[in-house]
Order: C-alpha cells, then sequence, then structure tokens
C-alpha cells in the first residue's frame, strides 16, 4: 500500500469547520484484509495479551488498548503511517500517534458509545486543543451496527461538561455529555472507509442492533505535550 493520500483544500476545510471529514476507501481491499485477519484474532482471544483476554466473553462489546502494539503484523504496516500522513496534513508536522484501540460491537449488543469528546477524558496539554482520531471501518459499518454520529462545529465550543456513566456503561471510564441530538450528523462506512475528527468533536454510536459484527479501529493522534 503506497502512502500517497492527498487531501484537498475542501476535505481540510470541511474538518476545521465541522469537526470531522470522511474519507472513502482510505484503506485498500488487501491491506484491509491483513488488518481485519489480526482483528478478528484478536477479538475471539486468540493472543495471549494481558488485559485484553479477561475482557473477551461471547456476545460482549470488547475494547481493547494498543491493537497496534500486540496484533501480529500491524507493527510496520503501512496503514499507520497513512493515518498519521494526514494527521499532519489536518493539524501539523509535529502530530504522531499516541495509541489506539480496537471497539468491536458484536451482533445483537444494545451498548451504546455514549456522547462525548475524545479530549474530555483529560488529554494532556496541547492534545486537549490539537488532536484528532481516526476511526477506521474495517468492515461495513451503519447506524443500525453503531456507526458515529458527530455534532458538526462542537470542538469550537471548549470542553463540554461530561459526567460519570460508568453506572450504565461498560465502555472504560465511560464519560457523557448532553447534547442536541437534533443537529448531529450520521456517518455510515463502508469497508476501509475512515473518518478523522477532532479530538473535541463531540461524537456518539448507537449500539448493534444487527446480525453482523461491526469492527472498528480507533487511532489516536497529537503532538509531543512536553515540546515547546
Amino acid at each position: 500500500m503506497v502512502n500517497d493520500v492527498e487531501l484537498t483544500d475542501e476535505e481540510k476545510t470541511r474538518f476545521h469547520d465541522d469537526g470531522f471529514v470522511v474519507l472513502r476507501e482510505f484503506i485498500p481491499a488487501d491491506a484491509l484484509a491483513e488488518l481485519r485477519a489480526g482483528y478478528d484474532a484478536a477479538t475471539r482471544g486468540d493472543y495471549d495479551v494481558d488485559g485484553w483476554n479477561q475482557k473477551i466473553a461471547r456476545g460482549d462489546i470488547l475494547q481493547l488498548g494498543m491493537p497496534n502494539a500486540h496484533i501480529p503484523g500491524w507493527q510496520g504496516h503501512p496503514y499507520l503511517d497513512r493515518i498519521v500522513a494526514v494527521g499532519k496534513q489536518l493539524l501539523g508536522d509535529d502530530i504522531e500517534y499516541k495509541y489506539d484501540q480496537l471497539i468491536y460491537k458484536p451482533p445483537g449488543n444494545s451498548v451504546e458509545l455514549l456522547w462525548h469528546q475524545d479530549a474530555g477524558y483529560g488529554w494532556p496539554g496541547k492534545a486537549n486543543y490539537r488532536s484528532a482520531t481516526c476511526w477506521l471501518a474495517l468492515s461495513a459499518a451503519t447506524e443500525e451496527m453503531g456507526s458515529l454520529h458527530f455534532l458538526p462545529g462542537s470542538h469550537k465550543e471548549g470542553i463540554a461538561e461530561h459526567v460519570d456513566a460508568t453506572y450504565k456503561n461498560p465502555v472504560g471510564g465511560a464519560l457523557e455529555v448532553t447534547v442536541d441530538e437534533s443537529k448531529s450528523v450520521v456517518v455510515e462506512y463502508g469497508p476501509g472507509d475512515a473518518s478523522f475528527h477532532h479530538g473535541r468533536t463531540l461524537h456518539y454510536s448507537r449500539g448493534n442492533s444487527t446480525d453482523r459484527p461491526r469492527r472498528g479501529l480507533s487511532t489516536h493522534l497529537w503532538p509531543d505535550p512536553n515540546e515547546e
């Protein structure tokens, strides 16, 4: 896979105006098949990773941290260079990969990803106001499967008040923001499609009410918070 992604001025403007941009067929089919094989193995519990296998239970939503570090063949795979290249075009040459997480919604799982800002989880220093998340669909993700909803322009309004939602949501340290959902935009994804949203963009996804799994990979990008 050649790292030849070059954003248009329109795509950059959309990110800065709306707080998110969608890039169709961002990862080609052959590379996507390689990633999906490792992703599915991880969600089956094939890898002996501390902190992963304790979470894996049939039918449960999964949040597995640092898949790039633990799934064989992912470190050094060009998909990550491609994601970082877009982050640099959107937010500057000092943007780098910081961490990633696999959030898998199995068929028939009703757990929502509640409205929140990624930076609302206490991202440090520059990451709090200059950061982005790539959400990559490793297979199709419709609204009914739990694709992402965004609140356009919300990244310009600062950090919203987040309240503890762990009592109703099993995703690690769940927080929630109250929003006017009538202003939200739903993005549906084909295999290999990706969206990039600002760290302060409010977003949400519903549960998966279909008979197909929703395979999502979130990759978080920001500058070194200690650099001037």
